[in-house]
């Protein structure tokens, strides 16, 4: 039997009053359970929040993710987003966390 327990999530932040600002909704962090189909429910955690973010009259979509965790970059890359900050990240201990391969979370890099 699969589980019926929750699969993704996101907290999302738009309109003016807010760190998305006007005309955006912002992605502050999202996850998805990893796992075979992580990819394809990742998809449908992105578009639930373009859902939303059309709902609110933000027409804009934005959204944080690492490199490191290509899967999920590549289907951003997919949909039509484009880098506008790139930052470095440094972990003491030197380990990956889970910016790695088969990760798909969204976070805050600003």
């Amino acid at each position: 039997m699969a589980d019926a327990g929750l699969d993704g999530f996101a907290v999302c932040h738009h309109g003016p009053r807010s760190e998305a600002g006007d005309g955006a909704c912002f992605i502050k962090f999202g996850a998805v359970r990893p796992g075979s189909g992580a990819g394809e429910t990742f998809d449908r955690l992105l578009h639930a929040c373009e859902a939303l973010g059309a709902a609110e009259g933000m027409p804009k979509l934005l959204a944080g993710v690492n490199m490191a965790r290509h899967e999920a970059y590549r289907r951003l890359a997919g949909r039509g987003f484009r880098t506008e900050i790139q930052g470095v990240t440094m972990h003491r201990p030197n380990e990956p966390g889970y910016s790695r391969a088969g990760v798909f979370v969204l976070d805050d890099w600003r």
